[in-house]
């Protein structure tokens, strides 16, 4: 809560995401999530806040402004409330892999088509395939099992966070 105040007291938006179990190298557990209602919980009692909602409604965090004017917060609840259905985001790793989603298993190879000299066209053409045909909804998934009692953090292959860049 002392970072909080200090964001507000300097005009600071601060960022709260739960623990996420990205990659395959960081020992992801649900026990050692910090939920989005736990963090709200913990904000809200000591800097009252009340919910703006989400950024042209697909943004990852909700966003909350405090009640007495001094800024807003966002927290992004990947594990406990998950965005697939909504998500708008792509993303472009540094050997040319095109990655629709930040659990995927595996990208795209968009570099072949980049030295190919493909056209703007063709490249539009190939990246709207790609991301109409995409079925990345892992979050939503994990969290239908985790509910259920059957989510085991190891059953899915991720690519590692680092490579994503996000």
């Amino acid at each position: 809560m002392d970072l909080v105040g200090f964001a507000r007291d300097n005009g600071f938006e601060m960022r709260f995401i739960e623990y996420m179990d990205v990659g395959n190298a960081n020992a992801w557990s649900l026990e050692k999530t910090v939920t989005k209602k736990e963090i709200l919980e913990k904000v809200h009692a000591r800097f009252p806040v009340r919910e703006v909602g989400r950024a042209h409604g697909s943004a990852p965090a909700v966003d909350y402004e405090f009640l007495d004017g001094a800024g807003e917060i966002g927290i992004i609840g990947s594990v406990t409330e998950p965005f697939c259905s909504s998500c708008t985001r792509i993303r472009l790793t540094a050997d040319g892999k095109l990655v629709t989603c930040l659990f995927a298993e595996s990208g795209f190879d968009i570099k072949r088509l980049l030295r190919s000299a493909a056209s703007d066209e063709e490249l539009r053409e190939q990246i709207g395939k790609i991301w109409v045909g995409r079925t990345d909804r892992y979050s939503d998934i994990r969290w239908q099992q985790v509910q259920a009692g059957g989510y085991q953090p190891r059953d899915h292959k991720k690519i590692e966070m680092i490579t994503l860049g996000g």
